[in-house]
């Protein structure tokens, strides 16, 4: 799941890129000049967002991680300290680093930086630490900007305002904005998956038609993927029924390695008639 969350998110600065560094950034001056690849040789894992940009007259690098929760492996200034070094040596220009936490309760504790000093020696590195919680949702759903509005739901409500009636809203907004058919769907489904980080799922079931989520290529890929699971686990459950749980075992690896959904559908039917482990064993490696 959470890499739903990272694939949307990613798609929606792909997209939106001005929309999102303006938001990010808190200045409309701001031009995106090239996507940047997130891949560091000298560091374990990729950054999530890097773009060069025009800023107030001068040129720099916009760095952005997208954070669910808290970092856990690695505080987040011990990997930021390491993203904003890399970034400032391959492209020797002012980074501008930011941290979006999209929990309630996540980066609370986020400090923004890391600073020593002894003697002659000195070091600082500062980033934003932008809690979605934190952000003023009615100001940024009346900018219309299509690519923050997904994560308005997960944004301070106006007083006096229940949440459901402030996901309304947010939908609302989102269905009304001038773009096409899938981006719409695009944005509602990544409204929905970010919404439900805090809000029932159920809710948006109501408030968003599913025929318009159809239309969305991550919600095609998260039915996929449903079905693909369902079909394995009735497979297997098929398998266990009728052979030793040993014999079923040592091929369950092999049928969860596959992605064509038609060929599980066929394993699926097989799993119901073969007399024996060996026969679909056969259908398997075919």
């Amino acid at each position: 799941m959470a890499q739903d969350y990272d694939n949307i998110g990613k798609k929606l600065w792909a997209d939106h890129a001005e929309d999102l560094s303006r938001f990010v950034l808190d200045t409309d001056d701001v031009e995106v000049l090239a996507d940047l690849g997130t891949e560091q040789q000298i560091i374990e894992r990729e950054t999530d967002i890097i773009k060069r940009i025009h800023i107030n007259g001068h040129e720099a690098i916009l760095h952005v991680e997208l954070q669910l929760r808290d970092s856990t492996d690695k505080p987040m200034w011990a990997r930021n300290a390491q993203y904003q070094g890399y970034l400032v040596g391959e492209h020797q220009m002012p980074v501008y680093s930011n941290v979006i936490y999209f929990h309630p309760n996540a980066g609370r504790n986020d400090p923004g930086g890391y600073t020593y000093s002894w003697g002659d020696y000195e070091h600082t590195n500062r980033y934003k630490v932008i809690r979605l919680i934190e952000i003023d949702g009615q100001a940024v759903l009346e900018t219309q900007a299509p690519g923050t509005l997904p994560f308005t739901p997960l944004m301070k409500p106006p007083a006096r305002m229940d949440l459901e009636r402030w996901v309304q809203e947010c939908v609302a907004i989102t269905m009304a904005v001038p773009v096409d058919q899938e981006t719409q769907a695009d944005l509602l489904y990544a409204t929905s998956l970010f919404g439900c980080i805090v809000h029932n799922s159920e809710l948006y079931e109501r408030l968003i038609p599913e025929e318009l989520m159809r239309e969305s290529k991550f919600y095609q890929r998260q039915m996929e993927r449903a079905a693909r699971e369902t079909t394995i686990e009735n497979t297997l459950a098929l398998l266990e029924d009728q052979f030793q749980a040993e014999a079923v075992n040592a091929l369950t690896p092999e049928l969860r390695s596959i992605n064509d959904l038609q060929k599980l559908k066929q394993l699926l039917v097989a799993a119901a008639r073969v007399q024996n482990i060996e026969a679909f064993e056969q259908m398997l490696h075919e």
